[in-house]
């Protein structure tokens, strides 16, 4: 319930001097105070039990416990007594489209990084985002991904030899992208002009490995592995015959997906140990390979949320359809599900080595419905091995982290006034990240109901 804080104020007459009192009288006009929530405010730190958080504009004031923050006299006051605070969510691999961005909302997402759009498209979507124009996540896109010629991929564009990798990265930094993407065909040649131009540049660049193997790209500077590509090839002795089997997308990807069942154990923990050394990071999209996985179980995917995904696009791209464009054969099925398991394993080892994990959804896609996707990934990291609260991390701070940025995946003074208000704590259940009752986007707050509403 919101109300306002009022108070009597007495002043002497003259217009200047009164002005300046009734200013002095109602220092919380126009701000917002959430008031006797817990907060989880995604520094690390405790929850903060009966917090109070104070909201001016699109930023926060000042957020901490009641004898350390007090409402200011005159704000809004909106009470969330029995209630969970925690920073508004980061998807750190989206591929958003315009339909997507109000699903993102609904779901707690404030943020997310675009891995790969059609150039101007995506830029666009970010600018009218920036400006309010439509309602969305704060954009830190890629533009297009970078992609060996001739491009595979329509969100690509192809470069042929080092220099016009090179260029492709001065675009890209032109557009004040906040990362570059490279993408399967990308060879260490190429690899190796792009992230020396994006040195110069200032320009992080993350990889959709193919051609190249994850451990000699982090030494070159990568700044994080998507979907742990390049990990298996990083464990064996000779990857040449992975790397060829990338010249069709499908058939690398599937080489990959069957190699990780027959991975060791013991490698993968030395390479996770050696990656997590170089700084790197990995977004590993888990929630994409368990869907991958479970190519041939019908029942996988009717249990996951697709509700905010139009039927149009449901209907153009099926779990179906991707499984008879990938080529999957029923004997792949096995594997890729034994495969999951040393997915898992890796990502755990990989973290007790101190690295970071950012969560990523790779949505949308026809495996991974926008928004709710998120919310599957945070469960599978807790499956993998790590705790809520790491997995919860992996949303908001490190994701954060991983973007270079100091105002999202947080709750504190100067943060953007990004936040999610839950019935439930998703420290005892990270599925509680789930039951939204609040989202708070730049200062505008709104329920969950009426940000389902602007998709129907």
């Amino acid at each position: 319930m919101a109300r306002t804080r009022r108070s009597l104020c007495f002043w002497p007459a003259g217009p200047i001097l009164l002005a300046a009192l009734l200013a002095s009288c109602n220092p919380g006009k126009g701000k917002t105070a959430y008031v006797g929530g817990t907060l989880w405010d995604g520094t690390g730190a405790p929850p903060i039990l009966d917090a109070v958080i104070v909201v001016d504009g699109d930023r926060v004031e000042r957020a901490g416990p009641p004898d350390q923050v007090s409402v200011p006299r005159g704000a809004t006051e909106v009470r969330l007594d029995g209630k969970w605070v925690i920073p508004g969510l980061i998807d750190a691999h989206v591929h958003a489209a315009r339909w997507t961005l109000a699903r993102y909302l609904a779901y707690g997402i404030t943020s997310a990084r675009d891995m790969g759009g059609i150039q101007d498209s995506i830029v666009a979507l970010r600018d009218e985002v920036s400006l309010r124009s439509i309602a969305g996540p704060n954009l830190y896109i890629s533009g297009a991904m970078i992609e060996a010629a001739p491009t595979q991929h329509p969100m690509a564009v192809g470069v042929g030899s080092p220099e016009t990798a090179r260029r492709a990265i001065d675009q890209l930094a032109l557009l004040d992208a906040s990362q570059a993407k490279v993408y399967a065909r990308i060879d260490s040649a190429l690899l190796a002009a792009i992230m020396d131009e994006a040195k110069v540049l200032n320009l992080p660049v993350a990889g959709h490995l193919g051609k190249v193997d994850a451990l000699t790209a982090a030494r070159m500077g990568l700044r994080s592995l998507e979907h742990l590509t390049g990990v298996v090839e990083s464990a064996l002795p000779n990857p040449q015959l992975f790397f060829q089997a990338h010249e069709d997308f499908w058939t690398g990807w599937n080489t990959v997906a069957r190699a990780w069942a027959g991975a060791d154990s013991a490698t993968l923990d030395r390479v996770a140990r050696e990656l997590a050394r170089t700084g790197v990071a990995i977004v590993p999209t888990l929630v994409l390979h368990e869907g991958y996985a479970q190519l041939g179980n019908e029942g996988y995917f009717a249990g996951l949320d697709f509700s905010g995904v139009p039927d149009s696009i449901r209907r153009a791209a099926t779990p179906a359809s991707v499984r008879q464009r990938a080529r999957v054969l029923p004997s792949d099925l096995a594997a890729f599900r034994l495969g999951r398991r040393m997915q898992d394993l890796f990502v755990r080892a990989f973290k007790r080595a101190g690295g970071l994990v950012a969560a990523g959804s790779d949505s949308p896609n026809p495996l991974v419905p926008p928004g709710a996707g998120l919310h599957y990934e945070l469960e599978l990291l807790v499956r993998a091995g790590l705790t809520p609260r790491e997995a919860l991390l992996a949303a908001t701070r490190d994701a954060a982290r991983l973007l270079g940025a100091d105002t999202i995946g947080v709750v504190r003074s100067g943060a953007l006034a990004d936040f999610v208000v839950l019935s439930a704590s998703p420290l005892e259940d990270v599925a509680n990240t789930r039951r939204i009752e609040m989202v708070v986007s730049r200062g505008l707050a709104r329920s969950a109901a009426e940000l389902r509403a602007l998709w129907r």
